[in-house]
């Protein structure tokens, strides 16, 4: 194996592991004939490939870190153009090339592990380092990222040398920011970079345990007021931001402590924390509705000139905000770190914070800015953005309208009854789409409560709801002097009384929004049928439920506009190749010719022909026919109460 094959493999490992990168954090590098080959910014360690990787000479690289030639701009990426070797195809070479280039071993590995930043994070980092690992291990204190750090690096590793003769070990602390470990194989650096962590670990262990009071408050009400605002308070009418919520045993605990009051009120550990989650948090009371988070925002934004991207409230929940469920995930995930570190370093000592000036320097730094908009998603569409629950979406029409909202930017909730196949589904299109572009609730839409768990989920996930497509139904075919009062007053439930609930939960929650943000529009849409357009022989129990589903979209609409919500129902034809006419058992092809409703038809197939020769474009309804559908009721601005026919020419209105 190559050490560029070396260099990937402990790259990825380590960068895949939360406690050693967030958010693609840290960086790597490998020596080769004199040319430093190092990650580009915005490019993860977890998926870092060879052909990534940005070559740089060596020599141009440590003759810049010993001149002091003015140069105009950033004097990193001055010195990086002048060292590539070759075009850098769009990428831009690390930040810390300059610390990189000084450590002679062949590969190098820079990461911010958790345990370890219990020390480097500390007023007593340097004694601890030297209690810890006496000579093993050299510590830097905080230096402001770039050319001064680099040349900090290189101060202590020489003092080292003069101090004991030897060369500078493998292993270096950067005081509120890391570690760099270094060596010559990627067994050499997982060595060094384990028994790190793995000393760390044992004297936190044995330090002081921290006594927290958590609050007695359920977050559950908290969560429901506050994320629904902040959506429409950080967001545009456009496109509200996500704000998702964390109420661990960690946020509640340790958010009560001088560790987490450290974190709440005196500024952030590292510069990562700064970059994905902002310097400090918007901290909120436990009594807090949504006149005062409005104040409270107001507020932050005046003393700091931007919006906060994290809020807490101590001993109960915090929120985080980003443009889409990762980048808010990220954000909560950045700021919960930094309390378990805070935690771990008043158990060996006292939490450092970066000071004013240290985080001004980071809050400033094009470099930074750079790599946060590299790593950020770009993607683009007619639902951008969009946070939708789908009820039923586990197969069928649900299942294909969510498909189609995904490949236009929405970010999808499959709300069913059988989670696991939801839960299965949304897994197979995260993979395809992104992180967070698509989660699984369980719901039974006929249940009031679970209906109202339901969303609380989807609030506590995403922060709220912009369409709602309650799409969830049943059929049970048979005529009116035969079908059983069950099969009847299932249809109903799932039908009508399913969509009634499914508004009354998701409806206070839109309002939230609009309170917050006035200007935006939110949408309610139920999936109605051609059948709540026409009476539908020996199949009345559904062609009810669905003409009773438009009276409802009707009244719904005069009652809700006036939160900014718009109703309207799309009345789709067949869909003769979805699991509910194809079943074997239960399809529709099935039970309509049990149940005689095609006269002279012998087989399934015949059944089927009778349906398709009903239409006149001459073939059943798709989802991606649905889909165009809802992409017009959002995107109108001036229609609600329709019932929008998607029938292919066989039903019109009139």
């Amino acid at each position: 194996m190559s050490l560029v094959d070396e260099l990937i493999q402990v790259a990825n490992v380590f960068g895949a592991d939360p406690e050693y990168s967030r958010a693609g954090g840290g960086n790597a590098s490998v020596k080769v004939d004199g040319v430093l080959w190092i990650k580009p910014s915005g490019v993860p360690l977890a998926t870092l490939t060879a052909a990534d990787l940005v070559g740089l000479r060596t020599d141009v690289l440590l003759d810049a870190l010993g001149s002091d030639e003015p140069v105009q701009g950033d004097p990193v990426q001055a010195v990086a153009a002048k060292a590539l070797v070759d075009a850098p195809g769009g990428r831009r070479p690390s930040v810390e090339i300059l610390f990189h280039a000084l450590i002679p071993d062949a590969l190098v590995l820079h990461t911010h592990p958790l345990v370890a930043n219990a020390v480097t994070c500390n007023v007593d980092a340097a004694a601890l380092t030297e209690r810890l690992f006496g000579d093993e291990a050299v510590f830097v204190p905080y230096t402001d990222p770039g050319v001064p750090l680099a040349r900090t690096v290189a101060e202590v590793r020489d003092a080292y040398t003069a101090r004991t003769s030897r060369p500078a070990p493998g292993i270096t602390l950067l005081g509120n920011h890391g570690i760099i470990v270094s060596g010559n194989s990627a067994a050499e650096l997982t060595e060094r970079a384990e028994r790190l962590t793995a000393t760390i670990a044992a004297a936190i262990e044995a330090g002081e345990p921290v006594v927290a009071a958590p609050a007695e408050q359920h977050p559950g009400p908290l969560v429901s007021t506050v994320a629904p605002t902040l959506r429409g308070l950080l967001g545009t009418a456009e496109r509200l931001v996500v704000v998702t919520s964390d109420s661990s045993d960690l946020v509640r605990a340790v958010t009560t402590t001088p560790a987490g009051e450290a974190i709440l009120t005196d500024g952030p550990l590292i510069p990562d924390q700064i970059v994905y989650a902002g310097s400090l948090p918007l901290v909120l009371p436990a009594d807090a509705d949504a006149a005062a988070v409005t104040a409270a925002v107001a507020g932050y934004r005046e003393r700091h000139g931007k919006d906060p991207v994290i809020a807490v409230v101590p001993g109960v929940v915090a929120f985080g905000a980003g443009a889409d469920l990762a980048s808010a995930r990220t954000a909560l995930a950045t700021f919960t770190d930094a309390l378990r570190v805070a935690r771990d370093a008043n158990r060996i000592g006292t939490v450092r914070c970066l000071d004013a000036g240290e985080r001004g320097f980071i809050e400033n730094w094009e470099a930074e800015s750079y790599r946060k908009a590299v790593a950020a998603s770009s993607r683009t569409g007619r639902m951008d953005g969009k946070v939708v629950v789908v009820t039923g979406a586990a197969q069928g029409f649900g299942l294909g309208i969510t498909t189609e909202l995904l490949a236009e930017g929405a970010q999808v909730v499959l709300a069913d009854l059988n989670i696991d196949l939801a839960s299965r589904q949304a897994a197979e299109l995260a993979a395809i789409h992104g992180e967070g572009r698509a989660v699984a609730v369980a719901v039974n839409v006929s249940d009031e409560q679970s209906q109202l768990d339901a969303i609380a989920q989807v609030v506590a996930i995403y922060g709220g709801v912009d369409v709602f497509i309650s799409n969830a139904g049943v059929l049970r075919a048979e005529g009116v002097m035969t079908q059983k009062v069950a099969d009847f007053d299932l249809v109903t439930n799932v039908n009508y009384r399913g969509y009634f609930l499914g508004v009354r939960a998701v409806a206070p929650v839109m309002a939230a929004q609009r309170a917050a943000r006035p200007e935006a529009l939110f949408d309610i849409i139920e999936i109605n049928s051609k059948s709540g357009l026409e009476g539908s022989k020996r199949n009345f129990a559904y062609a009810g439920s669905k003409f009773g589903g438009i009276g409802l979209t009707q009244s719904f609409a005069l009652e809700l506009i006036e939160y900014g919500i718009k109703v309207n129902a799309i009345c789709p034809g067949n869909y003769l190749d979805g699991p509910l006419w194809t079943d074997p058992e239960r399809g529709l092809f099935v039970q309509y010719l049990k149940a005689g409703k095609v006269p002279g038809a012998s087989t399934v197939a015949d059944v089927r022909r009778s349906y398709e020769a009903k239409v006149p474009m001459g073939r059943g309804c798709l989802p991606s026919d649905l889909a165009k559908a809802v992409y017009y009721i959002v995107d109108q601005a001036y229609e609600t109460g329709q019932a929008v026919p998607v029938t292919g020419g066989q039903n019109m209105l009139n």
